[in-house]
């Protein structure tokens, strides 16, 4: 390879953006609007950089259609599944990632689903042994492992 080129330079800035947003929500049980303008404007200009921003556009909307539909469900079971940051980050993520293929959305829930709820149990009995109740269990870390693992084309179950 021939050093870094622009696409390298923004996945670096994507990296740094996803660890302050994991941080951010962990300790202020927020997701930051100045990190989810970072990511659009990453996934932008990967976009533009790879010639495909119809990929850009298309996975911005179509990876947070699940949480949205459970954003929608709250109102049923009268009770916060999800924050709204968390759709944003996926609009993010999803812009980010690029749209390829249905398959590509379907390995990425599964590995976010899969990880958040092992990682919610081992929380869950953590919080247990040390005589606490989970009130909050953050959402972004996990959307940001099931990222790494795509992107890393770590294959889950």
């Amino acid at each position: 390879m021939s050093g870094l080129n622009a696409v390298h330079i923004f996945e670096i800035i994507e990296y740094i953006t996803f660890f302050y947003i994991c941080m951010t929500d962990i300790k202020r049980k927020i997701i930051p609007d100045s990190g989810f303008i970072i990511l659009v404007i990453t996934g932008l200009l990967k976009g533009m950089a790879k010639g495909n921003l119809e990929g850009y556009f298309l996975g911005m909307c179509v990876y947070p259609m699940p949480l949205i539909i459970l954003y929608i469900l709250e109102d049923y079971f009268k009770k916060e599944l999800i924050g709204f940051g968390d759709i944003k980050l996926m609009m993010g993520i999803g812009g980010n990632l690029g749209y390829k293929n249905l398959a590509e959305i379907v390995k990425f829930y599964h590995a976010v689903y899969f990880l958040a709820g092992i990682m919610a149990i081992l929380f869950i009995l953590y919080l247990k042994y040390k005589g606490k109740k989970a009130e909050y269990i953050p959402f972004a870390p996990f959307l940001i492992m099931g990222v790494i693992t795509r992107i890393m084309d770590i294959q889950i179950l």
